[in-house]
């Protein structure tokens, strides 16, 4: 019997004996798209919730069999790898994975993952059909793994209540100056202002022997003001890295680059090295850590160059098969590279916390809520006092997918910096519509 015929026989007996799941609309229709013989139709439809739904073992492996029965081998392998990965025991997820493995030309690992379903609970049948195509392994054509890649195109637009994150206070009083008031300039005071922005992305990984992976990613991205043009900016980021996936732990690290321009001029960069450890705890919970090192570059302000560390660690749990949340915790310090100049460092401590639910089969509502406390070093020139900042940034929005490539996600978001300086003080609230198209 020909392997993949075997393989489909063997997967087809032990879905059989797969525990029933909790009704789900999604899995639902995509469950039917494939009895009736249209796995392209079910991949569109599973992979725009990839991102959101990663940790759902059952979800992970109904997109890995859509995706490999419409032929993306290697995106098969990725999903299938994590429903592997959160269910260990699954050994139909297991044949489904090694049947992605010979079609993506890696005979080794599709030997081992059969050799493991083999081990597991199944029908005599299936059993049997198992052993015939280990067997034909030993004459399986080897070649290596063909490479994935995503990209994306965005549009955006919107409304912006203070473009220049600046205080809405049109004087105050410096103590430096024994007291003495002070007019703002109008340019220099909270401005609201009408946006409309474009951005791109490619994203790309290449799996090696022995789970490892390569990663690489860039994004570009351009926002323009209607009135207040000298608020225009672009930013350009990549990352380079690579990741090791080793039963229910992943580990990554890659090294990170970003350029800031505000009105066709270079403000801030950003370069250093970033590494993540996610470890799934269950089918429905994963935990992670991370840490981040860069070394932060001002154009035209070289006293405010500093060196930046952040190390935190965070938790994300399903609450059911429609709702998620997550929550992390942080730790930050900004020190400066010159001497005299501590005002501009910082330390600070960070709590994230957030949630989606499915309101339907293609929309997705989601918030989040981030507040910071920074404490900065030294004397604020002019104001006779240390600065301390507390932020809240909260945003509510929604992911509403009309079709496979196409996400419309309309989003409100608030800021409310609180300083015992004046100048960084402020309120800010946007409103906008992003317009997504995805490429693979």
């Amino acid at each position: 019997m020909p392997i993949r015929k075997a393989l489909l026989l063997a997967c087809a007996l032990l879905a059989l004996s797969a525990a029933a799941q909790p009704a789900d609309p999604v899995v639902v229709e995509a469950r039917r798209l494939m009895a009736s013989h249209q796995p392209e139709a079910a991949y569109r439809l599973l992979e725009p919730l990839e991102l959101e739904r990663a940790d759902d073992a059952s979800y992970s492996y109904l997109l890995g069999i859509a995706a490999l029965d419409a032929g993306h081998a290697t995106r098969a392998v990725f999903a299938l790898e994590r429903a592997v990965a959160i269910a260990p025991g699954d050994s139909l997820a297991r044949a489904e994975l090694a049947r992605a493995y010979l079609l993506a030309g890696e005979p080794e690992r599709a030997r081992t993952e059969l050799q493991a379903a083999r081990r597991g609970e199944m029908p005599q049948e299936a059993a049997a059909a198992i052993d015939r195509v280990l067997g034909g392994l030993d004459v399986a054509p080897a070649s290596t793994a063909s490479a994935a890649w995503r990209a994306y195109v965005e549009g955006v637009a919107g409304h912006d209540s203070n473009v220049n994150s600046a205080t809405a206070a049109g004087q105050f009083a410096l103590p430096a100056f024994g007291g003495i008031v002070f007019n703002l300039d109008r340019d220099n005071r909270k401005r609201g202002d009408a946006f409309a922005g474009l951005g791109a992305g490619l994203a790309w990984r290449k799996p090696l022997a022995a789970a490892w992976e390569l990663e690489a990613a860039a994004n570009l991205r351009g926002t323009w003001h209607r009135s207040v043009q000298a608020m225009n900016n672009r930013q350009y980021d990549g990352s380079v890295g690579a990741a090791y996936t080793s039963g229910a732990n992943r580990f990554s690290a890659a090294l990170q680059t970003l350029q800031y321009d505000i009105d066709d001029r270079g403000y801030r960069s950003a370069s250093g090295l970033s590494a993540q450890w996610l470890r799934t705890l269950d089918p429905r919970s994963q935990l992670s850590a991370f840490t981040q090192l860069s070394r932060l570059h001002y154009a035209h302000d070289r006293a405010r160059d500093a060196d930046r560390v952040v190390f935190g660690a965070g938790y994300a749990r399903a609450l059911s098969d429609v709702q998620l949340a997550y929550a992390s915790v942080y730790r930050a310090e900004e020190k400066p590279r010159r001497d005299g100049v501590d005002n501009y460092g910082h330390h600070a401590l960070g709590l994230r916390l957030g949630g989606e639910r499915a309101l339907h089969e293609n929309i997705v509502a989601f918030a989040a809520v981030q507040y910071e406390k920074r404490r900065y070093g030294g004397t604020e020139p002019f104001f006779d006092t240390r600065r301390v900042d507390r932020q809240l940034d909260a945003s509510l929005g929604m992911h509403i997918t009309p079709s496979a490539p196409w996400r419309l996600s309309p989003q409100v978001a608030y800021v409310r910096a609180d300083s015992s300086v004046v100048l960084y003080d402020y309120r800010r609230v946007v409103w906008q519509l992003a317009v997504r198209r995805e490429f693979n």
